[in-house]
C-alpha cells in the first residue's frame, strides 16, 4: 500500500471518529493529550466553517448521515454554500444540481439560485425547473472533467402522473467535455448507461436507451414536445398537460413525455486531497474573462412590425440588420415600422427602417426622424457627425436615393455634399447595398451593383459588387475588385492594407475567390486566400471580420472558421447544430461575437456538415449569439444568453458600442435579465460587459482571541469598480466564512492558525488576499518590508499603484515623495488582453486612454552596498521606466520625445510576444538611496483599440 493511500485511510479513520463524537455531543472541541489547544473539527458539512468537499466526503466520515442540506466548499467554489445531498441512493454522496419538469434551461447560467434548487426538491412546487449554473457545478467538481466522473450523471425520474413511482438512470459522457453544460440536446456521445437496471452503451445525449418507451432518455425538442426541454421518455410515452401531473406532455396524444426529474452528480472529493496550505503571502487575485454579460440589460425601447423587405428572403428581412454609433447615440437599421416600449405597443411611435437610441440609457431619440421606403441592411459612421446607410431603399426623406445615402446624425437630413451613388446595369437586377465600412478616408460598400459615380467624378466607374467613396463628398475611386456576384459583408482592416468581402461571388478580377476575398487596398488585386468549406454546395458566406492575427468567416453550412492573417492557413473551425448559418460578426478586444440562426450547440473543431462527426474537440451551448477568443479561437462559454425570437431568424447584426455594450439585432422577441427576469425585447437586445476587475485588497487585518477561544477577525474594507463587495475569511487552507460586514467571529482554533481575508465582488472576481496573520490579544500587523536576503526588491506579481485615466497624472509622478493617494492599486500583471492578469484595467470613458502609469516603493537597507540593480519588465506595446525620477529604460517609444499620456508606442506588440520577450536593464546602485526608493513606469499603446496592454516588473539586487 502506498504512503498516500495510508494517509487517506488514516485521515478518514480519525476524521470519522471525530465527526461521530461531535455529532453525538461527546466532545465539542476535542483536545490532544499534550495540550488544551482547540482543534479544527472534521469537515462534516454541518456549518459553514466545517464545510465538506463533497456529499460523498460527508458520507464517508459519517455513514449514518441522513439526506438533507449540507455545507460544501472547494478551492474552485471559494466560499461554502448549502446543497441538497442524497445520502441513501446507491451508497449516497450525491449532490442535487437541478430539478424540474418541462422547460429546462439549456444555458450555462442554469436557472435560478442555489437556494431555489435545494428547496423545494420535489412536489408540484418544484415542477418549474431550477438549475445550478455551470460555474457552480464546475466548482463542485473542483474543475474536474465531467467525463471523468466514475458514476456519471444520475437522473431520478417520475414514472407516472401521480409521482408515486420513480425510475433511476445514470449515464456517462464519453466525448470531450471541458466543463459542465445543460445543453443535452446535442451530439455529446454517451458511453455506458443504466436505465431502470437495464445496461447499455452508445447514443448521444439527444437520445439514448434500449427502447422507445420508459427505457430511453430523450432530450430532443420539437413541435411534438411543445419545444419544451427536459429529460423525456421515448416517443411512445404520453403524459398530461395538467398542472399537477408529474408526467408532462403538451396534450393527451403527444409522446416523448417530460417527467419531473432530479439531476445529481457524485464527485468523490476529500478535503485532504484538494486543499493545501495557503502561502504566507496569501492568495492571488482571480478575475473573470472579459466578455459580454449573459444577462441582458433592461429593455427600454424596441422596434416592431415588418416593412417592405422582400418576403422571398424572410430571414434576411427581419426587424434589425445594422447598427452604428455617433454622438452618443446608437442607430438601429432594419425592416421595422415602429418603435415601442412594450410587446403590446406601449408608447408606440411610427418610425420605419432607421431609429436612434441613446447609447447609455436606451431611450428613443424622437428628434431623429428620417424616412425610408424600404429596409436598411448596413450602417457606418462618417466624420463630422454623419452616418451612411445602405439597403434596398429608393427614397429617403422623399428624395430619390437608391441603396446609399449619408445623413446628418442629429437631424436625419440628407448630406447634400455627399453625392456618391451606385448603379446596377445587370439585366433584371436592382442596386442594393449589403455592407458598409469606413477606413482611412474611404467609405467601402458591398452589395449588388456594377458602377459608381458622384462627387468630383462625372463619368461612371466600373466597380462590380465592391466600391469605395471619399467620406468627404462621395467621390468614387477607380479601385475595383470586380467581384462576379453579390458581396454581402465588407470589413476594411484597421491596418489599412486590405479589405475583406464575403458573399455569393466566386472570382475577384478573374481569380478564384470562392465566396470570400481579401483585396489589396492599393492595387485592388486579390490576395492568395482560398477559404475552406465543409460541403461543396456552400453557396454563400455571410460575414467576414479581421480580429488581431485572424480573419473570421461565417456563413452557409453552419460554419464559422478563422484563418491566419498572414498565411491564410486555417486556424479554427466551428459548426453549429441544430440551427443554421452564421450571419454577423463584431469584435471587442480579444473577443469576437458571432450571430447565427443556431439555437442548440456549437462544435469547436468540427469541419463537417450536416453531421459533425466525432472529430470535434468541444461542444458548447449557443443561442443566436456566441463569443470566441480572437487569439486562441476558443469558445467563450461563459457568454450564454437566454433569448427568444419571433420566427428563429437569429442575430443578423452585432455591434459593440464605445462604452463596451454589445447590441444584438435580428428578430428577437424576448430576453432574460439579471435575476432570471424575462422581458420583451423588440428586434434587438443590449448586453453590458461582465465585470472583469477584482476589488482592491483588504487591509489592516486583525484577529483577536477571546477568553472562550473564539476568534474575531476584522479588517478595513475594499473598493471596487462596481457596487456589491463582500468578504471571504480563510483559515490555513480554505474559506471558512463569508460576510458583507467588516468583521466576523469564528470558532476556536489552534494558536498557530493563519488567517487571511479577501474581497469578492458581485460578479465573482476575487481580490488578492491579505498576507497571513495570527490571532492574539493585541492587534497584529503584517510584517514591514525588509531588505531581502535573496536580493529581490520587487517580485513579479507584486502590488503597484496605477493611474489609468483620460487625463495625465500630475507632474512629478515618477519621483519619491509624490502624493499618489488618488491612484488605484492592484496586483501585477496589470492591463488587459492577457490570460494571467492580476488586475484588469477598465474605464468608463468613451475613448480608452492610450497610456497607463505605475509606481511602487522598494526599501534598501544600505544603498552603499548595492552595486547594481536589474529591472525585468515587458513592452506591451511601449514602456518608459524611472528610478527615483531618473529615466533608465525606454522601449518602443521614440527617443527624445517628452512622454505624456498622449504618446503612442511606435510598434504594436501582442501580449504573448511581450511576455515571451522580457526586457532587462541594469541600473547602477548610485541611483538608489538608503530607505525608500520609487520605481515608476508608463506603458503606451500603439493604437487605442489594441487588443492587449499590460505591465509587469521585477527588481533584483545584483
Amino acid at each position: 500500500m502506498s504512503t498516500t493511500a495510508r494517509e487517506k485511510i488514516r485521515y478518514l479513520a480519525v476524521a470519522t471518529a471525530l465527526a461521530a463524537m461531535v455529532l453525538t455531543g461527546l466532545v465539542v472541541n476535542p483536545a490532544s493529550p499534550a495540550a488544551a489547544e482547540p482543534v479544527i473539527p472534521a469537515p462534516d458539512g454541518l456549518t459553514q466553517a466545517t464545510a465538506a468537499a463533497s456529499c460523498w466526503e460527508i458520507k464517508q466520515l459519517n455513514p449514518s448521515a441522513p439526506s438533507g442540506l449540507y455545507w460544501l466548499a472547494t478551492p474552485a467554489l471559494g466560499a461554502a454554500d448549502q446543497y441538497y445531498c442524497d445520502q441513501v441512493t446507491s451508497g449516497g454522496g450525491w449532490v442535487l444540481i437541478g430539478r424540474g419538469r418541462e422547460g429546462w434551461s439549456q444555458s450555462n447560467l442554469g436557472f435560478g439560485t442555489s437556494a431555489q434548487v435545494r428547496d423545494p426538491i420535489t412536489g408540484q412546487a418544484a415542477f418549474s425547473p431550477r438549475q445550478l449554473s455551470s460555474t457552480t457545478i464546475e466548482g463542485l467538481l473542483n474543475g474536474a472533467n465531467v467525463s471523468s466522473l466514475t458514476d456519471g450523471v444520475r437522473l431520478r425520474r417520475a414514472l407516472n402522473a401521480a409521482g408515486s413511482s420513480w425510475q433511476e438512470a445514470t449515464f456517462k459522457i464519453s466525448s470531450p467535455r471541458a466543463g459542465w453544460t445543460w445543453a443535452f440536446e446535442s451530439q455529446q456521445r454517451v458511453g455506458s448507461f443504466t436505465i431502470a437496471d437495464v445496461n447499455g452503451t452508445g447514443g448521444t445525449t439527444e437520445s439514448f436507451g434500449s427502447d422507445s418507451s420508459y427505457g430511453r432518455v430523450r432530450t430532443t425538442t420539437g413541435s411534438v414536445e411543445g419545444w419544451m426541454n427536459g429529460f423525456g421518455y421515448g416517443s411512445s410515452v404520453v403524459g398530461s398537460s395538467t398542472a399537477d401531473s408529474y408526467l408532462w406532455s403538451k396534450d393527451s396524444s403527444s409522446g416523448g413525455a417530460r417527467p419531473f426529474t432530479q439531476a445529481y452528480l457524485r464527485p468523490k472529493l476529500l478535503s485532504g486531497d484538494i486543499y493545501s496550505a495557503i502561502p504566507s503571502g496569501g492568495t492571488a487575485a482571480k478575475t473573470l474573462e472579459p466578455v459580454a454579460d449573459s444577462f441582458a440589460l433592461q429593455t427600454v425601447w424596441g422596434v416592431a412590425g415588418l416593412g417592405a423587405g422582400p418576403s422571398s428572403n424572410l430571414e434576411g428581412s427581419n426587424e434589425v440588420s445594422a447598427f452604428t454609433e455617433a454622438g452618443g447615440n446608437v442607430y438601429v437599421g432594419g425592416n421595422f415600422l415602429r418603435v415601442q416600449k412594450t410587446s403590446s405597443g406601449g408608447s408606440q411611435q411610427a418610425q420605419s427602417y432607421l431609429a436612434a437610441f441613446n447609447r447609455d440609457t436606451g431611450e428613443f431619440i424622437s428628434t431623429f426622424r428620417p424616412t425610408f421606403d424600404n429596409q436598411i441592411k448596413a450602417l457606418a459612421t462618417l466624420p463630422n457627425n454623419r452616418i451612411a446607410a445602405g439597403g434596398y431603399f429608393t427614397q429617403v426623406n422623399g428624395t430619390p436615393r437608391t441603396g446609399l445615402v449619408v445623413l446628418n446624425a442629429t437631424t436625419g437630413a440628407i448630406d447634400e455634399a455627399f453625392t456618391g451613388k451606385l448603379l446596377n446595369y445587370l439585366t433584371g437586377e436592382v442596386t442594393r447595398v449589403r455592407g458598409l465600412d469606413v477606413q482611412d478616408g474611404w467609405l467601402y460598400a458591398s452589395g449588388s451593383f456594377t458602377h459608381s459615380t458622384g462627387g468630383r467624378v462625372t463619368s461612371e466607374l466600373y466597380t462590380r459588387s465592391a466600391a469605395r467613396f471619399s467620406v468627404t463628398d462621395g467621390t468614387p475611386d477607380s479601385w475595383n475588385p470586380e467581384l462576379n456576384g453579390t458581396s454581402v459583408s465588407v470589413d476594411a482592416s484597421d491596418r489599412g492594407d486590405r479589405t475583406y468581402f464575403s458573399g455569393y461571388f466566386t472570382t475577384a478580377r478573374g481569380v478564384a475567390a470562392p465566396k470570400a476575398a481579401a483585396i489589396d487596398t492599393t492595387t485592388a488585386q486579390p490576395l492568395a486566400w482560398t477559404p475552406q468549406y465543409n460541403n461543396t454546395t456552400a453557396n454563400y458566406q455571410q460575414a467576414v471580420k479581421e480580429a488581431g492575427q485572424r480573419v473570421w468567416l461565417g456563413g452557409a453550412q453552419h460554419t464559422l472558421y478563422s484563418y491566419d492573417r498572414t498565411s491564410f492557413g486555417l486556424q479554427s473551425t466551428n459548426v453549429t447544430l441544430r440551427g443554421g448559418d452564421f450571419q454577423a460578426l463584431a469584435t471587442d478586444g480579444d473577443t469576437i461575437y458571432g450571430g447565427c440562426h443556431c439555437f442548440h450547440a456549437n462544435y469547436s473543431g468540427a469541419s463537417t456538415w450536416p453531421s459533425v462527426g466525432t472529430s470535434w474537440t468541444s461542444m458548447d451551448e449557443i443561442n443566436a449569439v456566441g463569443a470566441w477568443n480572437t487569439k486562441t479561437g476558443a469558445y467563450k462559454r461563459q457568454f450564454s444568453p437566454i433569448l427568444n425570437l419571433r420566427t428563429g431568424a437569429g442575430a443578423w447584426a452585432l455591434f459593440v458600442d464605445s462604452s463596451g455594450k454589445l447590441w444584438s439585432g435580428g428578430d428577437f422577441s424576448g430576453s432574460t435579465r439579471a435575476g432570471f427576469v424575462k422581458q420583451w425585447s423588440g428586434g434587438f437586445v443590449r448586453f453590458g460587459q461582465t465585470d472583469a476587475s477584482a476589488p482592491t485588497r483588504p487591509s489592516n487585518p486583525v484577529a483577536k482571541a477571546s477568553s472562550t477561544g473564539e476568534v474575531t477577525v476584522s479588517w478595513s474594507g475594499s473598493t471596487d469598480n462596481r457596487a456589491g463587495v463582500s468578504y471571504q475569511i480563510l483559515r490555513n487552507d480554505r474559506v471558512v466564512a463569508a460576510t458583507n460586514t467588516l468583521s466576523v467571529t469564528l470558532p476556536p482554533a489552534p494558536s498557530n492558525t493563519q488567517y487571511f481575508v479577501r474581497a469578492v465582488d458581485a460578479a465573482g472576481n476575487w481580490s488578492a488576499s491579505t498576507s497571513a496573520f495570527a490571532a492574539s490579544g493585541s492587534t497584529p500587523t503584517e510584517p514591514p518590508p525588509t531588505d531581502p536576503q535573496d536580493g529581490t526588491l520587487k517580485a513579479a506579481g507584486s502590488t503597484w499603484n496605477y493611474w489609468f485615466n483620460t487625463s495625465d497624472p500630475t507632474s512629478g509622478w515618477q519621483k519619491a515623495g509624490y502624493n499618489a493617494s488618488g491612484w488605484s492599486s492592484g496586483l501585477a500583471p496589470i492591463g488587459w488582453g492577457q490570460s494571467s492578469l492580476g488586475t484588469t484595467l477598465t474605464t468608463t470613458a468613451t475613448t480608452k486612454p492610450l497610456a497607463s502609469f505605475y509606481r511602487s516603493s522598494v526599501n534598501v537597507a544600505d544603498a552603499s552596498k548595492v552595486e547594481s540593480v536589474k529591472i525585468t519588465t515587458r513592452a506591451d506595446d511601449g514602456i518608459v521606466v524611472y528610478v527615483n525620477g531618473t529615466e533608465v529604460l525606454r522601449k518602443n517609444i521614440t527617443a527624445g520625445n517628452v512622454v505624456t499620456g498622449s504618446t503612442y508606442a511606435n510598434v504594436a506588440v501582442g501580449a504573448s510576444t511581450a511576455v515571451a520577450n522580457p526586457i532587462e536593464v541594469t541600473v547602477p546602485g548610485t541611483l538608489f538611496v538608503t530607505g525608500e526608493n520609487v520605481i515608476s513606469a508608463s506603458v503606451h499603446s500603439n493604437y487605442r483599440s489594441t487588443s492587449s496592454h499590460s505591465f509587469e516588473m521585477s527588481v533584483t539586487k545584483q
